[in-house]
C-alpha cells in the first residue's frame, strides 16, 4: 500500500475486483490496467487513471444530475393525466374518444421502452453525456412543434412520439451511471435518483394545470419543452462514468435464454399494462364523484410525490433486506391499493388515501428494479445495454395498457337524461389483476434465486 492506494494484482484468470472500496488501481502482471474495468483514463471519468472512487464524492453530484433527469423525464409523462382532462373539454377534440387522447400520452410513455435498447446501447459506447445532451434537445422540440398542432394525429407525432424519443435517449444514461458510481449504497443512491420522478410529477402536475388554466395548453406545452430541455442539458453536462469497462455484445441475446431474466423481463412487461392506468384516470375519476380539476390535479400531484417518498425510503431498506425482497413486497402492496382501496374511494379523503398508498408502494417498482439488475447482471460490462434490453419489456404495457383502460371506460359509459355516467370498475380491475400476475412472476423470481428458501435476504 502507498500513498493511501490499496493495489491488486490481477491474476492470470483475471477474477472480478471488488471494486466497492474506496480506491483501488488493478493491475496486471506487467503492471498495465487489467481488464476489471478501472483501465485508462476515458474522455467522461474525471477520475485518474486507474483509481476508482465509488459510494461517495462526486457520485453524489451524480445522483442530484440523475434526480433532475428523472424529475423532467419521467415526471412530465406522469403528469399528463392533466392534459388528458384538458384535451376532454377542448373543442378542437370535441367528440375524440378517451381512448384516441390517452394514446398521446400512452405512446409517449411507450418511447422510453421502445429505444431504450439502442439509447443503452450508445450510452455504453460514446457515453452517457453526448446521448443525454441528443436527448434534451428531442425533448424540447417535441412539445415546442406540439404547441403548434391542430389535430390529432400531429399531438401523436410531437408530444407522443418524439416526446417518447427524446425522454428515453436523456433517461437511460442518468440511470445506468448510477450503478456505476454507488456498489454498497447503491438501492440508497438508485432510490434519491428515482425519487425525482415521483417529486416532478408531484411539482409539476399543480403546476401543469395552474399554466393551462391561465396561459392555455399551447403556451404550457411551449415553456414545458423549453424549461424541460434546459434541465435536461444542464444534468448532462454533469454526467460522466466512473470505471471505463470493456463493452460486452451490443445486444446478448443469449440472456433470453436466462430464466432470471426472463422472469424479470415478464414481470416488468405484465406490470407496465397497469403502472400508468391510475396516473391518467384519477383525474376523471375524480370529477365523476363531485370532486373539482383542481383536487384532480393535486392527487396527480401527491400520487407522483408519495412514490418519490417510496422510492428513497424503500431503496434504503432495499440494501439491508434484500433488492428482490422489497421489489416482491411492493408490488404485492401497490396490487392490494388497486384491488381493495380504489374501488371503494369516492370521497376525497378515501381516493387522497388510495393515491398515498399505492404511489409509496409503486415507487419501489420503479427505484428498485434497476438495482435488480445492477445485482443479476451488473458483471457483464454493458449494464446500459442489459438495462434497455429489459426496460424494452415496457414497450407494449406502456402503448396499450393505459388505451385498453380507455377503451374499457368508453365502453362502460352510458347515456341518462343527467349526462354521462362512466364505471370505472372495469379498468380498475384491469389494472389489479395486471398487477397481481406481475406478483406471481415476481414471488417465482425470488424463490428461484433464495433456492426456495422464502425467509432469506436476496
Amino acid at each position: 500500500m502507498a500513498g493511501g492506494v490499496v493495489v491488486v494484482r490481477a491474476s492470470e484468470d483475471k477474477k472480478p475486483v471488488d471494486v466497492s472500496r474506496e480506491t483501488v488501481v488493478v493491475e496486471d502482471a506487467d503492471g498495465t490496467a487489467g481488464e476489471a474495468g478501472v483501465a485508462g483514463a476515458a474522455l467522461e471519468t474525471g477520475v485518474p487513471a486507474g483509481v476508482v472512487e465509488s459510494d461517495g464524492g462526486y457520485g453524489w453530484v451524480i445522483i442530484a444530475a440523475s434526480f433532475m433527469i428523472h424529475f423532467v423525464a419521467i415526471g412530465l409523462p406522469s403528469s399528463y393525466g392533466v392534459f388528458q382532462a384538458a384535451y376532454k373539454e377542448l373543442p378542437e377534440f370535441a367528440g375524440t374518444s378517451s381512448l384516441s387522447i390517452a394514446f398521446i400520452g400512452s405512446l409517449g410513455s411507450a418511447g422510453l421502452p421502445l429505444f431504450s435498447i439502442p439509447a443503452g446501447r450508445l450510452t455504453d459506447k460514446y457515453g452517457p453525456r453526448i446521448v443525454c445532451i441528443c436527448g434534451a434537445a428531442i425533448v424540447a422540440a417535441s412539445l415546442v412543434l406540439a404547441s403548434f398542432t391542430t389535430s390529432l394525429w400531429q399531438l401523436l407525432v410531437t408530444q407522443g412520439f418524439l416526446f417518447g424519443l427524446g425522454t428515453s435517449v436523456a433517461y437511460l444514461p442518468g440511470l445506468a451511471v448510477i450503478s456505476d458510481w454507488f456498489v454498497k449504497r447503491r438501492g440508497m443512491a438508485t432510490g434519491i435518483a428515482v425519487a425525482g420522478s415521483g417529486v416532478g410529477g408531484l411539482a409539476l402536475g399543480p403546476i401543469l394545470r395552474a399554466l393551462i388554466s391561465q396561459l392555455g395548453w399551447r403556451w404550457t406545452l411551449r415553456l414545458a419543452g423549453i424549461v424541460g430541455g434546459a434541465v435536461l442539458a444542464l444534468c448532462a453536462l454533469i454526467l460522466r462514468i466512473r470505471t471505463p469497462r470493456k463493452s460486452g455484445k451490443a445486444i446478448d441475446l443469449s440472456l433470453f435464454k436466462d430464466s432470471l431474466f426472463l422472469r424479470l423481463y415478464g414481470m416488468s412487461f405484465i406490470n407496465s399494462f397497469a403502472y400508468f392506468v391510475p396516473f391518467f384516470y384519477v383525474p376523471t375519476y375524480a370529477l365523476k364523484y363531485g370532486m373539482t380539476k383542481d383536487q384532480g390535479a393535486l392527487l396527480i400531484g401527491l400520487l407522483n410525490g408519495a412514490s418519490g417518498v417510496g422510492r428513497i425510503c424503500l431503496g434504503f431498506s432495499a440494501d439491508y433486506i434484500g433488492h428482490v425482497n422489497t421489489l416482491t413486497s411492493c408490488l404485492t402492496l401497490a396490487t392490494l391499493a388497486i384491488l381493495l382501496i380504489w374501488p371503494f374511494a369516492t370521497t376525497f379523503g378515501t381516493l387522497l388515501l388510495f393515491v398515498l398508498f399505492f404511489g409509496f408502494f409503486v415507487g419501489g417498482f420503479i427505484s428498485l428494479t434497476p438495482t435488480v439488475i445492477a445485482q443479476l447482471f451488473g458483471g457483464k460490462g454493458n449494464i446500459a445495454t442489459v438495462t434497455g434490453m429489459l426496460y424494452n419489456g415496457f414497450l407494449l404495457g406502456n402503448l396499450f395498457g393505459s388505451p385498453i383502460a380507455g377503451a374499457m371506460l368508453d365502453h362502460f359509459t352510458t347515456v341518462t337524461e343527467t349526462g354521462k355516467v362512466t364505471d370505472f370498475i372495469p379498468a380498475i380491475m384491469f389494472s389489479g389483476c395486471c398487477f397481481f400476475a406481475g406478483c406471481v412472476v415476481m414471488f417465482s423470481l425470488k424463490l428461484s434465486i433464495g433456492k426456495r428458501r422464502f425467509f432469506i435476504k436476496v
